[in-house]
């Protein structure tokens, strides 16, 4: 069986791979200008000749054109989510949204809204921290105590996968919660009443108390965790931990 990927930039390299992108590093024989740079080429049967990409100071950034060619030259959806949800996700790292995704008058005719309601949009996406790993990002939001002070000002975790696919894998939540918050901060996902559903994107929200000592008058009281083989002993099915 064939080994699948373990992580999301894994899983790009494979497809594309297979799409007949391979990346290349120049050698001395390859003349002064290309030693240490990488580059792509793309070569399906029936091409007379292969197609090189620009030259790139990393193998990633070689791998990264080569992904935008691919996007920009098929109508082929690219099929990476197959990777292994289970497999430890990469580190948070600081992120910023690039000032195309605040353009006002952008947003405004992409989602045919008034300039005035993009306007708005872009006032909250100013005021939210991203994160990013190589799977996810997280765009955090604080919101000043919407249950009243007793409970504290939340956080709203807005999560999807940075392929766009479907997730809702509850330990990768659990686990964003831990590193994003804490994980002594309780949090929670709505299921809400259909006339206030929203529903347009995969794309998860998760709102966490910001103070670790208070707790949703709900749920579990005593933690109960079992790995694949305890639960197997009892007729149940569940996956190992991996380690983050």
């Amino acid at each position: 069986m064939d080994k699948q990927p373990d992580t999301f930039v894994d899983a790009v390299r494979q497809q594309l791979t297979e799409d007949g992108y391979s990346v290349h590093q120049g050698a001395p024989d390859d003349g002064d200008e290309l030693v240490g740079r990488f580059w792509f080429c793309w070569s399906v049967p029936g091409m007379a000749d292969a197609e090189a990409g620009p030259t790139c100071d990393s193998e990633l950034g070689a791998w990264s054109t080569a992904l935008a060619h691919r996007l920009a030259n098929s109508s082929i959806p690219l099929d990476v989510t197959g990777y292994r949800d289970e497999a430890p996700m990469g580190p948070f790292l600081p992120g910023r949204l690039p000032e195309a995704a605040l353009d006002v008058d952008a947003i405004a005719t992409r989602f045919g809204v008034s300039r005035e309601a993009a306007a708005q949009q872009v006032r909250a996406l100013r005021q939210q921290a991203v994160y990013m790993n190589d799977r996810y990002q997280v765009n955090v939001l604080r919101v000043p105590m919407p249950f009243g002070p007793a409970c504290g000002d939340i956080a709203w975790l807005s999560i999807k996968r940075r392929d766009k696919a479907p997730m809702h894998d509850w330990r990768a939540l659990q686990e964003i919660k831990n590193r994003i918050v804490g994980p002594e901060h309780e949090g929670f996902e709505i299921y809400p009443a259909e006339s206030r559903l929203v529903d347009a994107a995969n794309q998860y929200h998760v709102w966490v108390f910001l103070d670790p000592r208070v707790r949703l008058p709900v749920g579990f009281r005593e933690r109960e965790v079992a790995g694949a083989e305890a639960a197997a002993a009892v007729g149940a099915r569940q996956r190992g931990f991996a380690s983050a």
